[in-house]
């Protein structure tokens, strides 16, 4: 099915980054050698747009799913499409023509940051990075979190990836002193190096924003909604090692 979407996007030379629930089952298989426990069928990709004539190329090639003007079906799979690039306006939001606008902070700076996995079949597709992919569910929690925690949830996932697989190995070697100051505790360490690693993708509007969404007022609704046995404490750490990141000392200043 991949292999369809990614032959209609060359055919219109669209760029296109694999995001959602399907980059999240291919990093889970990755770093932990199975799918995540909340394993769904559709597929999100995230593709650079620079007018609604483009996007309109790119999906006229695609079955219309529903009355959702990104929802398509590919060999009997949804598939959303989320453009981005220079079809956003400036605050970072694309307004749809049926006038619903869509916030689509972070799918730029997703792909800055994608890395490339061959598929079975020797398909090649990006996917982002893990804190990428972390942040995008972050902003997206916070956009959703009256109507879903899924967002959430997969964040919680994330978080345990980064004490995992290579992780583990990298907290025990390279970031050893992380480990130490989190009291030889890899989950905790872990939380606050994904945290770490989240404002570096940003420019300074982006960083704003999401140390507007690590506020300690909502932290407690996060720590609740990843699902996870120690959530709160590890949310605290993800946030502050966002702090940290963030600050002029550590940041050296991130451009606008």
């Amino acid at each position: 099915m991949l292999a369809r979407v990614d032959a209609v996007a060359n055919a219109v030379g669209v760029e296109y980054l694999v995001v959602g629930a399907t980059a999240r089952t291919i990093l889970s298989i990755g770093l932990v050698g199975g799918p995540p426990e909340r394993a769904t069928q559709d597929i999100d990709i995230a593709a650079a747009m620079g007018t609604w004539d483009e996007f309109e190329k790119f999906v006229s090639r695609l079955e219309r799913h529903g009355r959702s003007a990104h929802s398509f079906l590919v060999e009997g799979i949804e598939v959303d499409v989320l453009p981005y690039g220079g079809i956003e306006d400036d605050d970072r939001t694309i307004l749809w023509p049926d006038d619903h606008r869509m916030n689509v902070r972070g799918l730029r700076e997703a792909v800055a940051s994608a890395e490339s996995v061959i598929l079975p079949g020797g398909l090649v597709i990006k996917v982002p990075a893990v804190p990428a992919l972390a942040l995008l569910k972050l902003l997206t929690w916070w956009d959703r979190r009256a109507t879903t925690t899924r967002d959430a949830i997969d964040l919680g996932t994330m978080i345990g990836w980064y004490s995992s697989g290579p992780y583990w190995d990298r907290l025990y070697d390279e970031e050893l002193e992380v480990l130490e100051r989190h009291g030889f505790d890899p989950a905790l360490a872990g939380a606050w190096l994904l945290g770490s690693h989240m404002p570096e993708l940003l420019d300074s509007d982006g960083v704003a924003v999401v140390l507007g969404i690590v506020d300690d007022d909502v932290l407690g609704r996060l720590g609740s909604d990843v699902r996870l046995t120690r959530g709160p404490v590890l949310v605290g750490a993800l946030a502050e090692g966002i702090r940290e990141a963030s600050s002029p000392a550590r940041s050296g200043g991130l451009d606008s």
